[in-house]
């Protein structure tokens, strides 16, 4: 999948401005910490719509609809959470890792990764790298995605125009 980021990171930086301006945070720190556990969330919301992914014990299906809005609302948090700490460390292209062997196996790296974005150089890149594999997996093509994306963008922007 032949992915170009740059007019995601655009749309996200403005989105972050006007958040920033109706809900102004004290600290760096601590907005990376809430950015990082909105991932997790939404990580796991994403997960929910994929019972057959790890739901062993149930017969629903999964819902791909659903899940690809889960998927852009973690991307949202992913892209935010690199302006704030550097977009460079965004990696689209293969790090120095094996791909995952599934979709269970992808989905726990990412996590690993997500959970350590605060304390050390590395995850961010690689939980990215790793989620855009995960959209693979789940048959989301980038265009897909990309529209997704921008769809809940203006979503967002409205809430925040409407007091949300």
């Amino acid at each position: 999948m032949k992915i170009d980021i740059s007019n995601l990171l655009e749309a996200q930086k403005e989105l972050d401005a006007e958040i920033e301006k109706n809900h102004p945070t004290v600290e760096k720190e601590e907005r990376l910490l809430k950015r990082t556990l909105a991932l997790l969330v939404e990580l796991g919301e994403l997960a929910n719509e994929l019972p057959e992914v790890f739901k062993f014990w149930s017969n629903k299906k999964n819902n791909y609809e659903k899940a690809l809005e889960e998927y852009v609302d973690g991307l949202h948090f992913f892209l935010s959470i690199a302006l704030e700490e550097g977009p460079d460390q965004l990696s689209v292209q293969r790090p120095y890792m094996q791909a995952s062997a599934n979709i269970l196996d992808c989905y726990l790296d990412i996590f690993e990764d997500v959970s350590r974005i605060d304390c050390e150089i590395g995850p961010l890149g690689r939980s990215f790298y790793r989620y855009i594999e995960l959209g693979q997996m789940l048959g989301f093509t980038w265009e897909q995605i990309e529209m997704s994306y921008m769809m809940k963008n203006a979503l967002n922007h409205h809430r925040q125009e409407t007091g949300y």
